[in-house]
């Protein structure tokens, strides 16, 4: 029985974040330690994970890659995001594909740490957008960094 704790100790403790879904979103029964998903009703997906980071990047190298990952993608920021996440300064954008804020916006959010990023995502349309974006806002700025 000990050693089965011990396990248990051992494996949750390897956590980085604890999220939690936004409010009217669902949580998937399949997520795991380095990843969160939930998804709204009519469809707008919401996921946290953690990356390791061998080189302990900086936030100007995540900011930077983000830029030009979605740029060469072409992708436009429609918005820069400031939010604290578990009381840490993070990276965030919202971006349109080609312009076309209509269609669908991508949020991503990074908070570098040292052998690892915790990055929260959604995506959507325009005006599911316009209808949960203070509830994802919340959400990401309520992930618990262990």
């Amino acid at each position: 029985m000990k050693y089965i704790v011990l396990c248990f100790l051992f494996l949750t403790s390897c956590a980085t974040f604890h999220a939690v879904k936004p409010d009217g979103f669902a949580e998937y029964t399949d997520n795991t330690k380095t990843e969160f998903r939930a998804i709204s009703p009519d469809g707008m997906l919401y996921r946290v994970t953690e990356y390791e980071q061998e080189s302990q990047a900086t936030a100007e190298f995540w900011r930077g890659a983000f830029l030009l990952k979605m740029k060469n993608a072409n992708y436009k920021v429609e918005d820069t995001l400031n939010i604290q996440v578990g009381g840490k300064p993070s990276i965030g954008y919202l971006f349109s594909y080609a312009g076309n804020v209509e269609e669908s916006l991508y949020m991503v959010v990074a908070v570098p740490l040292k052998k690892k990023v915790i990055v929260a995502e959604a995506t959507g349309t325009a005006e599911q957008w316009q209808i949960r974006k203070s509830d994802v806002v919340k959400a990401v700025s309520e992930i618990d960094l262990n």
